[in-house]
Parts: structure tokens; C-alpha cells; sequence
């Protein structure tokens, strides 16, 4: 298990053990970021330079450690100086955690801009992908600016007031909701827009989203003026989905839904859509290439000529030893701290025609950061999934999309970037790109 705690007297060797260990820095890059926590242990009253440290209670050393502070001369701007994470912990949610806890922090103090800086080199490639991920806007972009060929990038996110009340007594759905608060639905919503620009041949004026859970993403879609709908089986989520409507009365656009599971065609929708899509890997939750096929057949009924179905699927390498097969991460809200751990079991794998079968779980707990006078502690809100996912590599959805002939597979994309292709190193996931054709 992951925890936090801020810099402690003692800690810089364990810092310059964890710099040494990272080949992505220079040595002038690793000096500073130590001149950074001496700076910090000299004036420990100074709010300069603040500092999250991440340690994993099953092993020694430092899993990760982030350094934060508000920029001179600025009402409600911080720069992120360095986040840096072991070899050991790379792509383990380390990293997101603390940025996670770091946006908790700056969101209970009013909220404000992060601005951070990095270079275009091929050792900060795994930086520039960590803030493309995790919903940093690239706001500039200085040619040469360290090196010829290496430009300074600057990256920026904007972090709201923390508004919410705290977490206390959720059920299952709202934890849930809570747990994968991190990503960016406008974010998103944009990236799905952009496929649609660059792949499809429609304007996106009505938009499904299967399993559509919360219906965080549907709401950015309303929110731009867009016709939503959402396909959900479960009588819970849409209730909760539906719940969320009182929270956006800004919004000029109703999101409506239907309730279908993914191999199931939705009824009472009326118009064909112009974009539909798979989020969260929630097509895994079909249990055989037939089942898959039988959801695209439904999409492709669903959907306009020119018309794009997006899915967001697991990268077949995290079923590999070296792979991405169990994440951690930490959402703040108010005084509530939600602890979310989530796993694929490969050592139950089974092979299956069309793909690889595995056991997977979700965990997530919400624990509250105990005030001085607040009374006696709370009980945790829990939560636990055990589902077991259906996963097939790229060419087995191929060969699935192939035999549905109302779709053409437009592009198979490696990130929410529509320049980003699958076969690029940075790739870290699966999302297929589907185009409605017309059937002779």
C-alpha cells in the first residue's frame, strides 16, 4: 500500500538515492532538484518549495516524491518543480498520487493554475506523456530553447476551489464516482471531438456513450450544446447519473438514458447518432469475440453513415510480466481521501478464442482527515469489484471489426491524442477508431 507524508529531516539521502536512479535527469538536473530539498530542510518555515513523498509499505526506499510551490508574484499560480518516481514503481500510479494529493492541496486553498516545464529530448519522453495523460494543456512551446532540437514545453491545468462537501457517507455508485474523479471529461470530450474532425465525416450533434456509469462525459457533451444519451445496465448507476442533473442547471442540453448493456441495442433513441463510444475499458466486460462482435453490429445500427464509434480498450502489453497490470491512485475531496487500487490478475490468466481472460479488481476506500474537535472517527466507505475481463490484442479486433462490414477500423490510436498511433513507444493504451460506411 501507498502513503504520503511531507519531507522529513533525514530524507535527503533517500531523495539523492532516487535521483541517482534516474536516467532521464543530467547531472545538473539532479543537482538542482537537490539544491531544491536543502532549500526546503534549511527554512522549514519557508512554503517555497513543498514537498509529497511517496513510500510503499512492502518495500524500502522511496517509491516517488513530488516538489510543488506557489509562483512569486502571482495571486493563485504554482509551478510543479519535479516529479520523479523509482524504476521500481514506473507506471504503478505512483506519480498520478501525488499530483493527485498536490491538486487536492492547491484546490482546498482556492484553486489556481499549475504551470510546469519540460524539454522535447527523447529522456523527457516519458515526462511529456505523464502530462498529456494526466490533462496538462500544452500552452507553449519555445524552439530550441535548451539545445537545438530541444524545446521547452509548458504545460498548465487549471485546478477548481474545492466545493464538495465531504465524502460521508457514500454508497457503492458515488464511490465509485468518486474514485476516478481524476480524469478530465472535458478533456476528453474534446479528444472524442477531435477523432470526429479528423476521422468521421459528421458534425457531432447527438452522442452515445455506452456503459455510460456517471455520465461525467456526457455532461461535458451537454455542456457544449451536444444531444446526450447514455446506455447503462445498471438500475443504480442510472439513478445516480440521473441524480447528477441537479449539479448542471447551467446546462442548455438534457442528457437522456436508456437502460442496455453493451450487447444489447439500446431502444427509444430516435435519431441515429453521429459519435458513440466505449469508455474505461468497459468493453472487456463482454465475455467473447462474439459478444464484442454483437456490440459493434448494435453500434453500427445506431450510428450515421460517416459516424464514429470509439472504444477505450486495455494496451495488450499490460497482460505481459513488464506491463501496466496493477495501479494505484489517490483522489482528494474536502477532508475525505479516496484510496483506489485496481488489478489484473495475470496469474489466473486463461486463453480464450479471440483473446486473453483475466480476473480483475477494484478496491477503493474513502478515509477522512480527522479535525481537532470533529468528534469521533468516521466509518470508511468501501468498495470492491470483481469482474473478469475479456481482452483481445490488436489483431483479434481486427479480425472482429472485419466481420461487421458496416465498419471500417479509421485508426487504432495509442492515447487520447489523435496523433499519437498505437505502434508509438509512449502508447500506453487500446483506443480503436470505427467509421460507419455505407453496405452495398
Amino acid at each position: 500500500m501507498i502513503h504520503q507524508r511531507p519531507l522529513q529531516p533525514g530524507d535527503r539521502p533517500l531523495l539523492a538515492a532516487l535521483l541517482d536512479s534516474l536516467t532521464a535527469f543530467t547531472p545538473d538536473e539532479r543537482l538542482v532538484a537537490l539544491e531544491l530539498v536543502d532549500a526546503r530542510l534549511d527554512h522549514p518555515g519557508s512554503d517555497d518549495y513543498r514537498f509529497i513523498l511517496a513510500f510503499d509499505d512492502a518495500a524500502p526506499g522511496l517509491a516517488g516524491y513530488l516538489c510543488y510551490g506557489r509562483t512569486p508574484m502571482t495571486q493563485s499560480t504554482y509551478d510543479l518543480y519535479w516529479v520523479a518516481t523509482s524504476p521500481d514503481f514506473a507506471r504503478s500510479g505512483v506519480a498520478r498520487g501525488l499530483c493527485a494529493s498536490m491538486e487536492g492541496e492547491i484546490a482546498r486553498e482556492g484553486g489556481g493554475t499549475i504551470r510546469v516545464e519540460t524539454g522535447s529530448r527523447e529522456g523527457h519522453g516519458a515526462a511529456v506523456h505523464f502530462y498529456d495523460a494526466t490533462s496538462f494543456a500544452r500552452t507553449a512551446t519555445i524552439p530550441d530553447f535548451y539545445a537545438p532540437g530541444d524545446d521547452l514545453i509548458i504545460f498548465t491545468k487549471r485546478v477548481r476551489r474545492a466545493s464538495d462537501p465531504p465524502l460521508a457517507a457514500l454508497d457503492e455508485v458515488a464511490l465509485y464516482d468518486a474514485a476516478f474523479g481524476y480524469r478530465d471529461y472535458v478533456a476528453d470530450r474534446d479528444f472524442l471531438f477531435a477523432c470526429a474532425r479528423r476521422f468521421g465525416s459528421r458534425e457531432v450533434r447527438r452522442v452515445l456513450c455506452w456503459a455510460s456509469g456517471p455520465a461525467r462525459h456526457l455532461w461535458a457533451f451537454a455542456d457544449s450544446g451536444v444531444e446526450a444519451f447514455g446506455a447503462e445496465p445498471s438500475d443504480a448507476m442510472l439513478a445516480f447519473a440521473r441524480g447528477i442533473a441537479r449539479k448542471h442547471p447551467s446546462s442548455s442540453t438534457e442528457v437522456r438514458f436508456v437502460k442496455a448493456s453493451l450487447d444489447e441495442r439500446p431502444q427509444g433513441l430516435g435519431a441515429p447518432m453521429d459519435l458513440s463510444f466505449v469508455p474505461l475499458s468497459a468493453i472487456h466486460l463482454l465475455p467473447s469475440a462474439a459478444a464484442v462482435e454483437a456490440h459493434l453490429r448494435f453500434a453500427a445500427e445506431l450510428l450515421q453513415p460517416g459516424g464514429l464509434h470509439i472504444i477505450e480498450a486495455t494496451h495488450p502489453a499490460d497482460l505481459t510480466p513488464s506491463g501496466v497490470h496493477h495501479t494505484e491512485w489517490t483522489e482528494v475531496r474536502g477532508d475525505s481521501v479516496i484510496d483506489a487500487r485496481f488489478r489484473m490478475h495475470l496469474e489466473k490468466i486463461t486463453a480464450e478464442e479471440g483473446g486473453q481472460s483475466v480476473p480483475v479488481t477494484l478496491d477503493v476506500v474513502c478515509s477522512h482527515n480527522a479535525r481537532k474537535g470533529s468528534g469521533p472517527p468516521r466509518a470508511q466507505p468501501r468498495l470492491r469489484q470483481e469482474d473478469r475481463w475479456f481482452i483481445p490484442d490488436l489483431a483479434s479486433f481486427q479480425r472482429i471489426v472485419a466481420r461487421v462490414p458496416e465498419f471500417e477500423l479509421a485508426a487504432t490510436l495509442g492515447d487520447f491524442n489523435v496523433g499519437v498511433p498505437f505502434e508509438h513507444t509512449s502508447a500506453w493504451r487500446l483506443i480503436l477508431v470505427l467509421k460507419r460506411v455505407l453496405v452495398a
